[in-house]
């Protein structure tokens, strides 16, 4: 191209690009016009001159018309500094060895395919279409720190497969208008879009599904409108979201469904709106939700199904939830902590964790307060559900439903009696804490199993904890609270346990049956009051005493009779097995006839009754 063609800008940057010249077009009177097909024949021209050095490195200019490059190949730096194009850069499938638009106006940009030996740089660009970067590869770093991407009715960035060799950065005021699709992209290094503005309603603010990160993704103090998708993305380090607020009411604010976090997911003093969706999820070292506010009300607010995390589940100091945390059959190799956090979830299910295997402690305690369902069906906790200073509310329903739980130890001493009926069946548990202050008005105990109950209340006490079943009597209740005083080596309490059993057995009896079961009650105690049944025989045999004293049985055979003697004669009637002679040598009749009759059958049941308790002191079970 002859010199005489070129405008003096043009001729400019003709002289200073074989040698790696700035040419600077933003001050003076000089023309800023630089025709695109002129800036193309430059880069694209061969410079063999051994003394070249060729660059371009461009200030301030207007490029006009239709920059194509697409399947060039420049072997030097290209910077465009604050310049203006008026037509979107083709690039497709270009090579080169460095490339800046660091503070340039751009109405799109089109570099699928491209091979950037080392970084790309977009840092403080205005783009007002879409930056195209399917399938391109950068060697060093991508950098949009600063940059304003606006697109609103479509991706501002498409780059699916996009490999970066090194770091993708925007930060320091990085802000987008439309959508972000980095679907499948492998970042060689860290994201970092810390303090990052992206706006997208309804649509991907920010698709990542996936990526892979190889060092960790830093997504701190974010305004986010739109959803948040990290779908199978992978992320060796951390991948933190902490101080960010996400906004996509009525949708997914997060989906992380698949995600793997290797490092940690840390969502610390997080604000949304929206679902955060972590199914099947795995997560090392921690997931963090201390101090965030996630809100949905009536629906689910997090979404964490299958989820595993490789260490602690730390979701307290100020966590409040408007609507349904989900943790169903997730796994927490470490401790689960939800000191202070609130749930609010009424009508629903505010913490749905059936199947949930925590490795430690699983705190629901001080502080800690839930409107709404907690629901543990098929828990399984390693060292203790606590609910210490707990307020649980969820009138009218079952407030609490630990079904089938099975942990060493659960502590029930919540901060005031529980809203809602806790159920207990079938739980298997070492130590049951609790306190009668704040004893549940309905509680089911159907199957429960324990060792020891803390505190060790009497059984007259205690009794009244286990008629607060809404189902009624429960014989197995009864059996496993006498067991557990036997085990403590305390046999009145199991007796009055057991006594107490029979006692609300009678009341669902019929009338016939009822009064049998009150005549065994006040005469033998059911067979747990053998001293009342010892006391019987004797008013029994005083009683005989003085009938046989005052009418004195005739003898069957006269002249062969002993002597009569009344208490051994009523002790012969009374006492089943040992036989003194008398009954069989005399002959009641009229009224003492059936005197006698009535006292050998009390005899048989009131010596069995004791012969039975003096077993049972004697035989522990």
């Amino acid at each position: 191209m002859r010199n005489a063609e070129l405008t003096q800008s043009e001729q400019a940057v003709a002289a200073a690009l074989p040698r790696g010249h700035e040419v600077e077009l933003r001050s003076g009177e000089q023309d800023r016009d630089i025709r695109a097909e002129v800036l193309a024949d430059l880069l694209l021209a061969e410079y063999a001159d051994p003394a070249d050095k060729p660059g371009l490195r461009l200030t301030g200019a207007r490029i006009t018309g239709l920059l194509h490059l697409a399947f060039g190949e420049i072997d030097f730096p290209v910077t465009f500094q604050d310049c203006v194009f008026d037509r979107t850069p083709d690039l497709y499938q270009a090579r080169t060895r460095f490339l800046s638009f660091a503070g340039s106006s751009l109405p799109g940009l089109i570099a699928s395919n491209i091979q950037v030996e080392g970084n790309l740089r977009l840092t403080g660009c205005h783009v007002t279409g879409e930056l195209r970067l399917p399938s391109a590869r950068i060697n060093g770093n991508l950098v949009l720190n600063g940059a304003h991407l606006d697109n609103p009715d479509g991706a501002a960035i498409s780059a699916e497969h996009l490999d970066v060799g090194s770091n993708l950065r925007a930060q320091d005021g990085f802000r987008c208008e439309g959508e972000i699709l980095l679907t499948a992209a492998r970042i060689g290094a860290a994201v970092n879009i810390d303090g990052a503005r992206l706006r997208a309603p309804g649509g991907l603010a920010f698709g990542g599904s996936n990526m892979v990160v190889q060092v960790g993704m830093f997504a701190r103090d974010m305004e986010v409108e739109g959803e948040i998708s990290l779908r199978f993305a992978r992320v060796g380090g951390p991948l933190t979201l902490r101080g960010s607020r996400l906004r996509n009411p009525g949708g997914l604010a997060v989906r992380g469904g698949g995600l793997n976090a290797e490092n940690g997911l840390f969502m610390s003093l997080v604000e949304t709106e929206g679902i955060i969706w972590l199914e099947s999820a795995t997560i090392g070292r921690s997931l963090n939700l201390q101090g965030a506010h996630l809100s949905n009300p009536g629906g689910l607010v997090l979404a964490g199904d299958g989820i595993v995390v490789d260490g602690a589940l730390l979701a307290h100091d100020g966590l409040s939830a408007e609507g349904e945390i989900s943790l169903l059959d997730a796994s927490v190799s470490g401790p689960a902590h939800f000191e202070g956090a609130r749930l609010v979830n009424p009508g629903g299910a505010a913490l749905s964790a059936n199947g949930i295997t925590v490795g430690k402690v699983l705190n629901l305690c001080d502080g800690f307060s839930a409107q709404g369902r907690i629901r543990l069906t098929n828990a399984q906790v390693g060292s203790m559900v606590c609910f210490n200073h707990a307020t649980l509310e969820a009138p009218g329903d079952v407030a609490l439903k630990c079904w089938r739980l099975e942990t060493r130890e659960l502590a029930l001493r919540t901060a005031e009696p529980v809203r809602g009926t806790v159920e207990l069946r079938h739980a298997r548990i070492g130590v049951l804490r609790d306190s009668p202050d704040v004893w549940p008005d309905e509680l089911r105990m159907d199957g429960l199993s324990y060792e020891v109950i803390d505190p060790m209340l009497p059984a007259a006490e205690r009794l009244d904890w286990l008629c607060r079943d809404p189902d009624g009597y429960l014989p197995n209740a009864y059996e496993q609270l006498a067991a557990m005083y036997r085990r403590l080596g305390s046999d009145v309490d199991a007796r009055d346990t057991l006594l107490a059993s029979q006692r609300q057995r009678r009341a669902g009896l019929p009338w016939y049956a009822r009064s049998w079961g009150h005549l065994q009650d006040v005469t033998v105690g059911y067979g747990f009051r053998p001293l009342r049944a010892a006391g019987w025989l004797l008013a029994l045999l005083a009683l005989g005493t003085l009938v046989f004293s005052l009418v004195t049985p005739p003898p069957l055979k006269q002249g062969e009779a002993p002597e009569f003697s009344p208490v051994v004669y009523t002790l012969d009637l009374l006492l089943p097995i040992i036989e003194f002679g008398q009954e069989r040598a005399f002959n009641p009749g009229g009224a003492t006839q059936w005197l006698a009759y009535g006292l050998i059958v009390a005899g048989w049941v009131l010596a069995t009754t004791i012969a039975t308790g003096l077993t049972r002191s004697l035989r522990r079970t």
